[in-house]
């Protein structure tokens, strides 16, 4: 159960960070989230701790996916 856990809050903290970046509500942000992991064959938890990995590194920036299909989609 706590891998679920932390698997969920990677999750709400990348549904954050993109409704920030993207000036969008949390709903859309859900949105991009998953309609990129399709596009791209990955899981929502592995985009998501990218998306993660972007804030918290200076050296790790967002999936270039994430603004072909995040922004222009929004």
């Amino acid at each position: 159960m706590s891998d679920d856990v932390s698997v969920g809050a990677v999750v709400e903290h990348a549904r954050g960070v993109l409704a920030e970046r993207f000036g969008v509500g949390i709903s859309t942000a859900d949105g991009i989230l998953r309609d990129v992991a399709r596009a791209e064959n990955c899981h929502v938890a592995e985009l998501a701790a990218a998306v993660v990995a972007s804030c918290t590194t200076d050296s790790t920036p967002l999936p270039r996916s994430l603004y072909r299909n995040g922004t222009e989609a929004a």
